[in-house]
């Protein structure tokens, strides 16, 4: 059966007869293609009047982007073409939009060819591969990929400030800049169904942010908006999160059986700008209930010069290793991290930790290296293990132990300008061995290390003490969330004070 027939059969239900109505729940499917045998390439949803879903399928690419076609009285809008079909595969996404809009036509009384525009959420490949299949397209426009292009088609000129109307013809959307995973990136709002197409700044999957000021920037400013314009729906470009919270499938995946759904609720964008904001210079991969966060640093960002990075031990069953911070560099970083000891190392750790249950432990490199450089999940590094301080008498229990980055539960880097937040926690451990780390901001701060009763929050998220004063000190039995302190590992404001 011709393509255009077997769309016009199967994919436009008769809600497309159906006036739009202002925020009317979108037709979404429970599943879309997701990589299983025999899936189509390209997975059609007619969502809304005027409003289609495809997604690509994840066996003709594994990022399975999501496109958008959203059309109006006098021209249409693809948003985002796709991209790169693996060998042997074909994406019929001309054919396929050419049919849509000629039926579209047709159920609107008219039979000339509707104009499109082909724009990009942005520029990276994977959605912009089917730029080719339009350019010979009858009025038909593809813009360009650059900021330059960008702002001045749709008539951004305070470019990554304002917004723009773009006009189909009885339905304009709004068109906002939103830099931050690539410069040219921008969001959608569709107001008849209160849809906002955000790309790859926001979606159910791993937002890869390259610029954190202009990432943080535009969060907030999408969340300003949607306090202006009412948001049902967020629509972003790909789903990587399986439907438990908190749960990635590795970049690549071929098969995704149970993915989280496409649309986020609206009330997402006040969240995901107060998280964007907590994350501080963050330099590790950050996972949430519904999206995480991973960094992509600039070349020569982060080049510090090598130098010896203390580390203070918590945890026996299981070992936590945190970075000992000052306020200037190479030292401005605060850092939490699973490690693994060798055996003998962890037993003699254990028995020692086992006779002086009041001390603590602190690790000290054995060569000088750059922090950034080095500390990644599954890297190795050896250290001197000392009971007390390694810089203060302490006394050597184990030598020359390689230690291995298992997992990192925080990594940030200090900025200019903050202020100390006395109330800011940052959970970590596992089983009966729970701790708090104060989130150290500016000068003066304050490095404090406690161990609580309870699980007082996800690990790795930062936990609030509501009128926390002076310097947020905790001492054994003071509550915080839903536990408290049994024990303070370590206390330091030396190093903090400038």
């Amino acid at each position: 059966m011709p393509l255009s027939r077997l769309l016009l059969r199967t994919l436009l239900p008769a809600v497309l007869l159906c006036a739009a109505l202002p925020g009317r729940a979108l037709d979404l499917p429970q599943r879309w293609v997701h990589g299983a045998a025999g899936e189509p390439t390209l997975q059609v949803q007619a969502a809304a009047p005027g409003l289609w879903v495809l997604r690509q399928s994840k066996r003709s690419n594994f990022e399975a982007p999501f496109l958008y076609l959203i059309a109006g009285e006098r021209r249409a809008l693809l948003l985002d073409s796709g991209a790169e079909p693996v060998a042997g595969s074909d994406l019929p996404l001309r054919a396929t939009v050419d049919a849509l809009l000629a039926q579209w036509q047709r159920e609107h009384g008219r039979g000339e060819t509707l104009p499109l525009v082909v724009a990009h959420t942005h520029s990276h490949r994977d959605h912009t591969h089917g730029d080719a299949a339009f350019r010979d397209r009858p009025q038909t426009h593809v813009v360009g990929r650059s900021v330059e292009e960008v702002a001045a088609f749709f008539g951004l000129t305070r470019w990554p400030e304002g917004e723009a109307g773009f006009d189909l013809g009885g339905r304009e959307l709004r068109v906002l800049p939103l830099p931050g995973h690539d410069p040219a990136h921008i969001a959608v709002y569709d107001p008849p169904t209160r849809s906002l197409f955000s790309g790859d700044s926001l979606y159910p999957g791993l937002l890869t942010v390259r610029d954190l000021n202009a990432y943080r920037a535009s969060a907030a400013r999408l969340e300003a908006f949607a306090r202006r314009r009412p948001v049902a729906q967020v629509l972003g470009a790909h789903v990587e999160m399986s439907a438990r919270p908190g749960e990635l499938y590795p970049i690549g995946t071929a098969l995704q059986p149970d993915e989280h759904g496409l649309a986020l609720d609206g009330a997402v964008l006040r969240r995901w700008r107060a998280d964007v904001e907590g994350l501080g210079d963050f330099l590790h991969q950050d996972t949430r209930a519904q999206y995480a966060f991973a960094r992509v640093p600039h070349a020569g960002e982060f080049a510090d010069a090598p130098n010896t990075h203390g580390m203070l031990v918590a945890g026996v069953d299981t070992v936590y290793l945190s970075h000992l911070p000052m306020l200037h560099s190479p030292h401005d970083y605060q850092l939490i991290f699973e490690a693994e000891l060798p055996a003998q190392a962890l037993a003699s750790y254990r028995d020692d930790a086992g006779r002086h249950p009041q001390d603590y432990y602190t690790l000290a490199p054995s060569e000088r290296w750059a922090l950034v450089q080095t500390i990644k999940p599954e890297a190795r590094f050896r250290a001197d293990l000392y009971r007390g301080h390694f810089e203060r008498d302490g006394t050597p229990i184990a030598r020359e132990v390689e230690v291995t980055v298992r997992r990192i539960v925080h990594f940030r880097r200090f900025e200019p300008g903050r202020r100390p937040d006395p109330g800011a926690w940052i959970a970590f451990g596992r089983g009966r061995e729970r701790f708090l780390a104060h989130r150290i901001e500016g000068a003066p701060d304050m490095d404090q290390i406690v161990r609580i009763d309870g699980d007082a929050a996800p690990e790795g998220q930062t936990l609030r003490r509501p009128q926390a004063r002076g310097s947020g000190e905790l001492r054994v039995g003071d509550g915080i969330g839903r536990g408290r302190v049994e024990r303070v590992l370590y206390t330091e404001y030396g190093d903090l004070a400038r």
